[in-house]
């Protein structure tokens, strides 16, 4: 497909832009390594720091102004549980330590006593499981009173009169 006349031909209009983007890059790759410009980009980001640091100061005051916790308050209680937590751990693991040194004395004590069995503990003894007494019941009337269930009167609030024997 031919070109209108005084119109670039695909080639070249992307020679055109390949040169024109070269160009730029090398532009702002040259501005954005100068002096001037890192000391410009230094400035800024110590202002945006700061800015920063002061916003979050004055949030701080407002939330104590207003009986609240500040974002400080809770970092500083989560430094400390932090800390308390390394020194349960650490507490723990001593602990531990001790008692597989406990464990490994008396392993040896019991294994010089001459349990029988060389170095293994002796089975502990079982209690004995308590035995329930239970009242046996008496007579044909126990079974009627396991079996049949007790009438409930008709009228509410009132209890029902015994029955009378014949």
């Amino acid at each position: 497909m031919a070109s209108p006349p005084g119109m670039p031909t695909p080639d070249g209009a992307r020679q055109m832009r390949t040169a024109f983007f070269r160009a730029w890059s090398d532009y702002c790759d040259e501005l954005m390594r100068s002096p001037e410009f890192l000391e410009t980009m230094k400035q800024s980001m110590a202002g945006a720091v700061e800015f920063r640091r002061q916003l979050n100061e004055s949030l701080g005051k407002m939330h104590h102004e207003f009986q609240g916790t500040s974002r400080q308050d809770v970092d500083h209680l989560m430094q400390s549980m932090a800390h308390v937590e390394r020194r349960v751990l650490n507490a723990v693991e001593g602990l531990s330590d001790q008692l597989e040194k406990v464990n490994a004395r008396l392993d040896a004590l019991e294994g010089s006593a001459g349990t029988g069995a060389a170095g293994k503990r002796p089975a502990p003894k079982k209690k004995a499981a308590a035995k329930k007494r239970v009242a046996p019941k008496k007579g044909a009337a126990a079974k009627k009173k396991a079996v049949a269930p007790k009438k409930r009167s008709a009228s509410r609030g009132k209890k029902a009169a015994p029955k009378k024997k014949k």
